[in-house]
């Protein structure tokens, strides 16, 4: 179908957590042609997390605030690159005006499942293969260009001064390893894990393993900040005082990290670090949950999850009963995995 390309470009523009479980394909991509010209086109706010990756030759960002119009001017800027290969893996408005703009171009694009999903949130049936992943289906992609998924995991490349600068960040604080990182934070709130719930499996933590806990969220996990303001030598509260990079930075020196189905939770795994993640209305049909050997996943089975692609749907029962079932105690021995290991 394609002949060996010279120039490939490849666009997903957000958001975090999809973009970290679509890396490997930039090894695959480089394996499969070492000497093509591999472009990345992401949104601005995630730039960090590509710019040192070695399998790509040219970081492109788009701002938002630029709105259609630089869309547009983008695309046209693009379309004279002349690119062999449009890789499109959002499938949006967006970036189908971009392929548009790139008709000479041979196109492969994401198919999303959403009639799968359209079943599974409204009639519970459900039609997804039980080896479903979100990382599954971007390798599918690529089978045109007799690329496979070789067991390839998500990864970033962090930079040495991103690393400097969290080691400065966290001697500021007095933090010292071994510690673990709880992201208590997501973009809705339905996929927020009790914060009380948080208090104590970090209390009884701090009480086994006599570690620090480090909090960690964005500028905009404002519900986190009064929460934050309580003085505590164990708890250290880094919420939105931190960029992405130094936020990855301190997680890959954490030995442990507990988080919700956010965006930070798959970069702990992307940078090697153990990883439990707490799933409510979000499922691996839907494209959540950790990939790694080394990582852990807490979810009820229930008959009305998932229901929702982001989380974002109002819960219709008495009880959020996805999250509201989890136990402190089935977090707190999934932590205790790893954490005897590492005494070892």
């Amino acid at each position: 179908m394609l002949k060996i390309p010279q120039k490939i470009l490849v666009v997903r523009l957000s958001s975090l957590g999809d973009i970290i479980v679509m890396t490997p394909i930039f090894r695959a991509l480089r394996e499969r042609y070492p000497t093509a010209q591999i472009d990345y086109l992401i949104k601005t706010e995630f730039q960090s997390l590509l710019e040192n990756n070695p399998f790509i030759s040219n970081l492109l960002v788009f701002g938002a605030k630029s709105g259609f119009r630089g869309w547009r001017e983008l695309c046209r800027k693009l379309a004279a690159e002349e690119y062999n290969i449009y890789i499109d893996m959002h499938n949006n408005l967006r970036s189908r005006v971009l392929g548009h703009y790139l008709r000479r171009s041979s196109l492969l694009r994401f198919r999303k499942p959403r009639l799968k999903r359209f079943f599974l949130f409204y009639f519970y049936i459900n039609l997804f293969r039980k080896d479903f992943t979100l990382l599954s289906e971007y390798f599918k992609v690529l089978k045109p260009l007799k690329i496979s998924n070789a067991a390839l995991m998500p990864e970033i490349f962090l930079s040495d001064n991103a690393g400097q600068r969290a080691d400065e960040i966290l001697a500021k604080r007095n933090v010292h390893q071994p510690f673990v990182v709880l992201l208590a934070v997501a973009a809705w709130a339905n996929k927020r894990y009790s914060i009380n719930k948080y208090r104590e499996l970090s209390r009884r933590i701090i009480e086994k393993y006599n570690v620090q806990i480090v909090w960690l969220g964005g500028k905009k996990d404002h519900y986190l900040t009064e929460f934050s303001a309580t003085k505590d030598s164990k708890n250290i509260f880094l919420i939105g005082e931190t960029t992405l990079d130094e936020s990855i930075a301190i997680l890959s020196k954490s030995s442990l990290v507990i988080g919700n189905d956010t965006g930070l939770s798959y970069a702990a795994e992307a940078v090697g670090t153990p990883l439990i993640m707490i799933l409510g209305p979000t499922s691996r049909e839907t494209g959540a949950g950790p990939f790694g050997p080394g990582s852990q996943s807490i979810q009820q089975q229930l008959w009305c999850r998932p229901c929702s692609q982001k989380g974002d749907r109002k819960c219709y029962r008495k009880r959020q009963y996805c999250l509201e079932n989890i136990s402190v105690d089935e977090i707190f021995r999934a932590a205790q995995f790893v954490l005897d290991g590492e005494k070892k």
